[in-house]
């Protein structure tokens, strides 16, 4: 799916270029705050666009062809409607220093995330423009420079909010200072990726000796993937069908023919949650891989995201997690077979952290379930699981008794 992007837009560009027969370079200086966290990224911004004619096209056509999202998903609709390359300045300079609050049970952590998805949103330009040159290493420079922000002491003002939200459960948690408001955090980073005192009493693992059970990797909203996982070869995706190409989600892994065939769990991460991900089942991990990758552009937010808020339900859109940043373990059951772990670094997250002792390993590590694996830092991610055909029918999610199948809205309960 990656490559097949990239030709559709590389043709609609031909086509646009036998259609002029000059571009023009100008745009007015726009001037960035010296306290941009983000100045030097979106500084390289304005110079590519007046400067490379390729890029250029890339995003006055995506702002062309801004698609609205449907009606009652957004108040406002798609932001960038009626917008052009100026507007995408001062949004880059706002979100530079953005720092999420919680509001009861809602919180806008997703705010520009959900904004800058909606510029790719079924807009292969708005896509195509953040996924390859020199787009892609602009705003990967862009996300490392907020993150750069966010792991800095200017980054806590918003942490005592968080802090005081009961769904933070903040008693469960190692704080720095627990007599500080803001928990002695010294970055938004830092109370993004807090641990639990005690992992084992807060989030004990059921049944931890029944070797056929699978536990969420993390606190997570879970939703079968409704994709078929098709072999390595790469296709156009057509009105009706959806497909997983599992040899470029893992890379192009030794082991990704085990899975043709085979199902999925999507566990998606919330930003008020844990972001450490562990072992949903036990055995020896056999492969472990960090993969670079896109940072942000999925055509198909709306359908990933939706209003009701059950992210990653059935009918979302998966083909873009296979060029997103992300990592992967493969994990030997024994008998079970094969399963693949795969944090992905949704939207604006290239800190797809994993423990050394995998990375460096130099051999199969034994692993148990609920052993932890890494985190994440701030932004959007899920984790994918696939299992090997016949091994796991992913059609429903089966809980037991005492298992928490949903939380309140605490705003509403005043």
């Amino acid at each position: 799916m990656k490559n097949s992007f990239r030709i559709l837009a590389s043709v609609f560009l031909f086509m646009f270029l036998l259609s002029i027969s000059t571009i023009s370079t100008a745009t007015a200086k726009m001037s960035i705050p010296d306290d941009c966290p983000c100045k030097g990224s979106i500084t390289n911004l304005i110079d590519a666009y007046n400067s490379d004619k390729v890029f250029k096209v890339h995003i006055d056509e995506a702002f062309k062809n801004m698609q609205p999202v449907p009606e009652g998903y957004r108040k406002g609709g798609n932001p960038w409607i009626g917008k052009s390359f100026a507007d995408l300045i001062p949004f880059f300079v706002e979100w530079s220093s953005f720092l999420p609050e919680a509001k009861g049970s809602e919180d806008n952590a997703l705010k520009y995330i959900e904004q800058m998805d909606l510029f790719a949103y079924k807009n292969p330009f708005g896509r195509v423009a953040f996924q390859t040159s020199p787009g892609v290493e602009i705003f990967n420079r862009f996300a490392s420079e907020r993150g750069d922000f966010l792991s800095s002491s200017a980054s806590t003002k918003k942490v005592a909010k968080w802090l005081a939200d009961p769904r933070i459960e903040s008693e469960e948690y190692v704080l720095p200072d627990p007599a500080a408001a803001d928990g002695g955090f010294k970055s938004y980073n830092e109370f993004f990726s807090r641990k639990f005192k005690d992992i084992n009493k807060v989030r004990p693992q059921t049944m931890p000796d029944r070797d056929y059970i699978i536990s969420s990797p993390t606190d997570a909203t879970v939703n079968s993937i409704p994709v078929k996982i098709v072999d390595g070869t790469t296709k156009l995706s057509t009105k009706g069908t959806q497909e997983l190409n599992i040899k470029e989600l893992l890379d192009g892994s030794r082991y990704w023919k085990k899975f043709v065939g085979g199902t999925a769990l999507s566990c998606v991460l919330m930003p008020n949650t844990y972001h450490y991900y562990h072992a949903p089942v036990g055995g020896q991990v056999l492969e472990t891989r960090l993969v670079d990758g896109a940072l942000v552009g999925m055509e198909e937010f709306v359908k990933f995201a939706p209003a009701h808020g059950n992210v990653g339900a059935p009918g979302a859109s998966f083909g873009a997690f296979e060029s997103y940043a992300r990592g992967y373990f493969i994990i030997d059951t024994g008998k079970y077979g094969l399963v693949g772990v795969i944090p992905v670094g949704l939207s604006t997250v290239g800190s797809v952290v994993f423990e050394d002792k995998f990375l460096k390993a130099d051999g199969p590590v034994a692993i148990n379930r609920g052993d932890e694996l890494g985190h994440f830092l701030y932004g959007g991610s899920l984790v994918i699981l696939v299992f090997e055909p016949g091994q796991y029918g992913s059609d429903a999610i089966k809980v037991r008794l005492g298992n928490q199948i949903g939380i309140f809205d605490t705003s509403s309960n005043k």
